[in-house]
């Protein structure tokens, strides 16, 4: 959570920069829930997987920007990155959902638990549905 909070701290800086004139659009940069995403019952160790991931953007404004991605030991944070555009006409999004794929190699012979960001709950902690997927060799 220190990488998430880090972030953050980032996005909040880079939006308070005037980057010298009206001319430049002013973004910032905001994580998106995951919807779902497409895992395997079981990784086999050194293969690369193509994960699609689902989610939702709020408008046309919100730009796909990678996936945040911490990792530590077997486990596994992911959320969608975005850059939001900061404009008053943001119309709806044309296509909703979207399907980004993350690629994942499992390196360990262990179980790998992946914590897809759910977004935030009414006291502003963060939720996080969790899935386990073990590695056969």
């Amino acid at each position: 959570m220190k990488k998430y909070l880090m972030l953050l701290i980032v996005a909040f800086s880079f939006s308070n920069c005037d980057l010298g004139g009206d001319d430049n659009p002013r973004f910032h940069l905001e994580l998106l829930p995951v919807e779902t995403a497409t895992l395997p019952a079981e990784f086999k160790r050194d293969s690369i997987y193509e994960l699609p991931i689902q989610f939702n953007r709020p408008t046309n404004c919100y730009i796909y920007d990678g996936f945040y991605y911490e990792k530590d030991r077997n486990e596994r944070i992911i959320a969608v990155q975005t850059s939001v555009v900061e404009q008053s006409d943001c119309g709806a999004s044309p296509v909703n959902p979207m399907v980004k794929i993350l690629r994942f190699k499992p390196t360990l012979e262990d179980v790998y638990v992946f914590k897809l960001w759910k977004g935030k709950n009414t006291n502003g902690s963060d939720i996080f549905e969790e899935i386990e997927i073990p590695v056969i060799p």
